[in-house]
């Protein structure tokens, strides 16, 4: 521990961050080592950050974990939505260290007979007026 604390002194707790990765495989294990030292364990947390699916340029990508580093990028592979083709490719989007999607790369664009609708996410008919 960073410090000395009697029961008077309940209320200061000493936390501990750490940052591991990128896993090579389907998992990990966690564990705690006691070389003797006069301690409690209070809790542990194990959590990791994400990139939710979201659409972009007409393309859908999809939940991606974010790096270990908070200066990671992970880039995930993007597909067109329905009723849109590939304007430019590859399609791609980097997902950061924080969780936030950025820099997307190539589009795609609703197919002929088909317009944006509800805020550039779908591609829908056209209404023909005669």
């Amino acid at each position: 521990p960073d410090e000395s604390f009697s029961l008077l002194e309940s209320g200061i707790v000493n936390t501990k961050v750490r940052s591991f990765g990128p896993l090579s495989k389907a998992g990990f294990y966690l564990a705690f080592q006691d070389l003797g030292a006069c301690m409690s364990l209070i809790s542990a947390r194990v959590f990791f950050k994400k990139c939710s699916t979201t659409i972009a340029n007409f393309a859908v990508f999809p939940e991606t974990a974010t790096g270990a580093e908070a200066t990671s990028l992970v880039i995930a592979a993007g597909a067109c939505v329905p009723n849109a083709i590939e304007e430019s490719v590859p399609l791609k989007l980097y997902c950061n260290g924080d969780g936030e999607w950025m820099v997307p790369v190539g589009a795609c664009t609703c197919m002929p007979g088909f317009e944006p609708a509800k805020k550039d996410t779908q591609c829908q008919g056209k209404c023909l007026a005669f």
